[in-house]
Parts: structure tokens; C-alpha cells; sequence
């Protein structure tokens, strides 16, 4: 999941400063820098993001399963057994 937000983020932030530099005229050279500076810490911080939001899930995955075991274990409990 984080390398898949780093991408996304990073695409993201390229086109805008391409598109950006389209609708401005810009110079290729220093647009192009730009763009790579701007993916390069957008991937970074997509990839933050991506870590943060999969430990997210794992974790209310794992209380989910966690509770839905606990509730089997007192039925099990309750009846007797023969």
C-alpha cells in the first residue's frame, strides 16, 4: 500500500508542475527540475502516508478477528459439554 500512495503522489505532483509550467510558458530545463524535486518529496511523503494508512488497517483487522475470536470462545465456553 505505501509504494502504491508514493506513486500516486508522486505522478500527481509532476503533472501538476508540468501543467502548471504549460499554462505559464516555463523553460524546459528548470520545469523538468522542478518536476523531479517535486516527485522525488511527494513520493516520500506518499510512502509516510501509505505506511501510516496500512498499519491502520492491519490493526483494525486484527481487533476485528481479535473480538469475533473472543465472542466464539465464550459461546464455546457456555455450553456444556456432554
Amino acid at each position: 500500500m505505501a509504494r502504491t500512495y508514493a506513486c500516486i503522489f508522486a505522478l500527481l505532483g509532476m503533472i501538476v508542475v508540468l501543467l502548471r509550467a504549460i499554462k505559464n510558458g516555463a523553460g524546459f530545463d528548470g520545469t523538468i527540475m522542478q518536476a523531479m524535486a517535486t516527485t522525488v518529496l511527494l513520493a516520500v511523503v506518499g510512502m509516510i502516508v501509505g505506511m501510516i494508512a496500512q498499519a491502520t488497517v492491519d490493526e483494525s483487522t486484527r481487533n476485528q478477528l481479535q473480538a469475533e475470536l473472543d465472542a466464539l470462545a465464550e459461546v464455546d465456553q457456555s455450553q456444556p459439554t456432554s
